[in-house]
Formats: structure tokens, C-alpha cells, sequence
């Protein structure tokens, strides 16, 4: 049984998806055949990731329709000038095997540093990589215009200038962590609510990417919340993310954990247990 999450246009999105950043050829491929057996539908890649290649041929040596699988992908920084977007999305639905992919997202605004110390060179004004992703949307070439790392100010520019709604905020967000200065806070979610901007979380494990590197796992409010519900922190942890109303998209190779991650469906958390997550 799977949980869905309705976007601005009407649409329904998983609420669990399988994120792909760090899985690559053989072990990518491996991932997506058995997260697809174990009733995933929502895969999220991007141009930057190095693994579309794989994803399209294990998602079509599945057997399972293309039309049962809600795909996203990312434009990166770099590109988002008006000719770069469209040649980087013919490349991303190239690289998949598709004819279109139902979520294409900014991968990061135009002038975000992603780490660097630098200001990257070229910036590029949204209103220019707005018009091509609405070009592209116009030609069915993708089902959904999304963002990725905005924060309210920015996300509502981004509104104001697409003709064409913006569906999906792709951000950092997972259980409240010291280590991790990246987590987007519960008021920026809020506003996405409200403005009617699905929230789409990746490191919900505060894992991978996140500087936090997984150490919230260990956490003992964790350990005993999820001994209560037969469940491990992991997906207690992820629980309480997609209880934030949103779409989470943890990534793993791993048959067992994949397994994990996607049964988060059959238990909840209790208004105690939710109070003290909240003040880890």
C-alpha cells in the first residue's frame, strides 16, 4: 500500500521514492530492479549523477509500464542558461530511454555556492531558465516544472515568473540534527504548504550527502521509539519526515534496507513520541 501526494496540477506523486545520487551502473541497476519489485514508483536521478544510463535500462528491463513510474531529474547549476536547459533535458531523456520525465527540477539556484567558495561563473537570471523549462513543458517533454535547494524568497519568485505551476521544492530536510547547518527548517516547509509546493525531502536519514553523516541514528530517543513500534531508527526517522507532509527519497542499494525504508506505512507515531523527535 502505497501513500500519495497530490500536486498543484492535480496529479499524484508516491510518497516514497527511491533517491539515486552515489548508486552507479551494475549496483544502480540492481537498486532500481528490486525497488521496482518491492512496489516503488518514484525514482529521482539527475544530469549530475552519472547513472540515468543505468536507470533507464533497469526500469525497462523491469516489465514494469513506464506509465506506473513517476521519474524526476535535475538540470545542474551550470546549465541553466536558455540553450543549456534544452539540450541538458534532451540529453537527461536520452540517457533514461523516455520520452519524457514527470518532474524536472532546477538541481540548484543559478548562484548557489553547493560548497564552493567561489560565486560560480555565469549566473543566470531565473526568468531566462524559466522560459526554457516552460518551453520544454509546453513540448511534453516533462509532466511537472519543479526547484530544488529554494528558499521561501527565491521559491516565490520562481512562482511568480512560470507560467506553468512549480509543483516540487526538492530540499535537504530530515529529523533535527547539530551537525548538519544544511537542513531546511519546518517554516520553509510550511510556506511550500502553503503556497501549494509539494516538499520533496532528500537526506531524510541525515546520511549520504548531509554532513551529519547518519549519526542521528544513533540517537537513544530514536533507539527506544523504534523498539516500541518493532521498527528500526531509520524508519522512524523517516516516519516522521513524511508525517511533515512530505515526499521522502531515501537513497540505498542495499535489498534490505530499500525493503525498510518503503514499509514505513503501517504504524504511527503517537503525539508523545512525535513531541520528543521534535525536540531531539
Amino acid at each position: 500500500m502505497m501513500k500519495y501526494i497530490r500536486l498543484v496540477t492535480g496529479e499524484l506523486i508516491p510518497a516514497v521514492g527511491l533517491g539515486t545520487a552515489g548508486l552507479f551502473e551494475d549496483k544502480c541497476e540492481q537498486a532500481i530492479q528490486w525497488a521496482l519489485e518491492m512496489g516503488y514508483r518514484l525514482i529521482d536521478t539527475a544530469w549530475a549523477y552519472r547513472n540515468q544510463e543505468a536507470i533507464g535500462k533497469a526500469i525497462w528491463e523491469s516489465g514494469v509500464s513506464r506509465s506506473e513510474i513517476f521519474i524526476t531529474s535535475k538540470i545542474w547549476r551550470d546549465y541553466l542558461n536558455y540553450e543549456a536547459v534544452l539540450e541538458q533535458c534532451d540529453q537527461i531523456l536520452d540517457q533514461l530511454q523516455v520520452d519524457y520525465v514527470d518532474l524536472l527540477l532546477t538541481h540548484w539556484p543559478s548562484d548557489a555556492l553547493v560548497r564552493m567558495r567561489d560565486r560560480p561563473p555565469n549566473v543566470v537570471s531565473l526568468e531566462e531558465t524559466l522560459t526554457a523549462f516552460n518551453e520544454i513543458y509546453q513540448r511534453g517533454k516533462i509532466r511537472h516544472i519543479g526547484v530544488s535547494n529554494y528558499d521561501a524568497d527565491l521559491l516565490q519568485q520562481a512562482q511568480q515568473i512560470s507560467n506553468a505551476p512549480i509543483s516540487v521544492n526538492q530540499v535537504h530536510f530530515h529529523l533535527n540534527d547539530p551537525n548538519c547547518d544544511e537542513n531546511a527548517s519546518l517554516s520553509l516547509v510550511g510556506f511550500c504548504h502553503q503556497s501549494e509546493v509539494a516538499v520533496m525531502a532528500y537526506c531524510p536519514l541525515a546520511s549520504g550527502w548531509c554532513p551529519a553523516k547518519g549519526k542521528l541514528l544513533q540517537h537513544p530517543t530514536l533507539a527506544e521509539i523504534a523498539s516500541q513500534h518493532g521498527k528500526t531508527p531509520a524508519q522512524v526517522a523517516l516516519k516522521w519526515v513524511m508525517d511533515r507532509g512530505t515526499i521522502i527519497i531515501p537513497k540505498s542499494g542495499s535489498k534490505v534496507r530499500l525493503g525498510q525504508n518503503i514499509r514505513i506505512l503501517d504504524f504511527e507515531l503517537s503525539r508523545d513520541q512525535t513531541a520528543q523527535l521534535n525536540e531531539l
